[in-house]
């Protein structure tokens, strides 16, 4: 896995205080850099949005594209084998399919997050929800004149990235929202008014909601719509700033200068795997899902029995919609859909570590 992703994902580089570099002030018990590590350190163990599976889609769409353009599906398929292998290694292609579509079709969720576009959109999430700067000297982007300029040069580049995809090429809803919810961001903390679907994005809610807060019923509301259809950035950030689940802006902070240098040492925990959560918060556990038959994973009407825990995971990132069964509280088994992935180590599941697949 990549320096960027490890930096991210909850595992801080051990950094030191640059020469000349002073402690900043103390809020809420902790000083600056270390409230930065504290914030950094809880993206990285609950990041959840995986734009990299909208990233890979849109790589199938473009190969789907190619055979349409060229008439070639030979070429197209050297070239789609060739790329997967550019990406994530050719050890991930020691029984090549014939057909690249399957190749694709197996990409891991921890094998989405390594090109360089699925890094970029979790630095990018980073900032967007969390509030923390995107490592703008990773994607060269450092050479602006201040570090406003830099995170605005690093929001437009999303926002080309975006627009340049083709209309109806795919799900691409895990993108938007974190575009859109970063360009709401970087113009409240820039003085700027924003519009009703960038602060739904930024406040995980739908547009519907904010359009309903703009038009109440009865009394007044927090927000409100100025001359130019937008809603003052001042009036956002207040309202933001009234939500539990707001993260406030601290990518300017000194130590977001060297918390994400461009070369560290990451602490390495071992393989790591991802797991479905339900919308109850249940997850796909090893333990409390296994029955006398293994795990039992599918949709009602189409379940399947899997002895193997890997095996069983594996299948389950392949589906639309992954479905387990499980207990409930009562103890009775039911079926669950997935709505989210966790990250797990895998050395702090005893019953999967060692467990082939």
């Amino acid at each position: 896995m990549s320096r960027f992703l490890l930096t991210y994902s909850g595992y801080p580089p051990r950094t030191s205080l640059g020469a000349g570099t002073s402690r900043v002030p103390m809020r809420n018990g902790m000083d600056t850099n270390e409230l930065y590590q504290a914030r950094q350190n809880e993206f990285g163990a609950q990041y959840e949005d995986f734009e990299g599976t909208d990233i890979a889609g849109l790589a199938v769409r473009t190969g789907e594209w190619l055979e349409t353009l060229l008439m070639d599906g030979k070429a197209v398929n050297a070239t789609m084998t060739a790329l997967y292998e550019q990406l994530f290694g050719a050890e991930h292609n020691e029984e090549a399919p014939e057909n690249w579509r399957e190749l694709w079709g197996g990409v891991s969720l921890n094998d989405q997050m390594e090109p360089r576009g699925a890094q970029f959109m979790v630095g990018l999430n980073a900032f967007a929800f969390w509030g923390l700067r995107p490592d703008v000297e990773f994607f060269e982007l450092g050479g602006q004149n201040n570090i406003d300029a830099a995170v605005e040069a690093y929001v437009a580049r999303a926002r080309t990235l975006l627009d340049a995809i083709p209309l109806g090429w795919g799900e691409v809803s895990e993108l938007r929202r974190t575009v859109l919810a970063a360009e709401a961001r970087i113009r409240i903390d820039t003085g700027k008014d924003v519009t009703s679907e960038q602060l739904a994005a930024l406040a995980r809610i739908s547009l519907k909601s904010i359009k309903n807060m703009l038009t109440p019923k009865a009394g007044a509301s927090d927000l409100r719509l100025n001359a130019a259809g937008e809603i003052p950035g001042a009036d956002a950030l207040r309202w933001l700033e009234g939500r539990e689940d707001f993260k406030s802006s601290i990518w300017r902070s000194g130590s977001a200068v060297f918390l994400v240098p461009s070369s560290v040492e990451a602490e390495d925990v071992g393989e790591v795997v991802f797991v479905p959560v339900a919308k109850d918060g249940s997850w796909f556990d090893p333990v409390e899902c296994r029955n006398s038959r293994g795990y039992t994973i599918g949709p009602k009407g189409a379940e399947e029995p899997v002895e193997n825990y890997r095996l069983a995971l594996e299948r389950l990132a392949r589906m639309r919609t992954p479905y387990w069964r499980r207990r409930n509280s009562a103890g009775n088994w039911g079926i669950v859909a997935g709505v989210s992935w966790q990250r797990r180590i895998v050395q702090e599941l005893p019953a999967v570590e060692g467990e082939g697949a």
